[in-house]
């Protein structure tokens, strides 16, 4: 079990403090040293997990991709 607070789709670094209970899948991934250190100050920093700082930082990435799709779709169809 892992904590949050905002739907796992949803989950912002600053949703960290406030966390509750929920499932997990794992996905084993190799990521950069320097990224790795990155992803742990923050986690230490805003008190959270390293796995809730990736979700987070996945979940943003995500928003912004779906945002620039969003904004190509509205702008073909103009």
């Amino acid at each position: 079990m892992t904590t949050r607070t905002a739907p796992r789709s949803a989950l912002r670094l600053t949703d960290l403090k406030h966390r509750q209970h929920d499932a997990r899948r794992l996905l084993n991934v190799k990521i950069p040293a320097d990224v790795a250190d990155g992803i742990a100050a923050i986690a230490t920093r805003v008190g959270a997990s390293k796995t809730e700082v990736v979700v987070a930082l996945l979940d943003a990435g995500l928003d912004v991709m779906r945002r620039r799709r969003g904004s190509r779709l509205e702008a073909e169809h103009k």
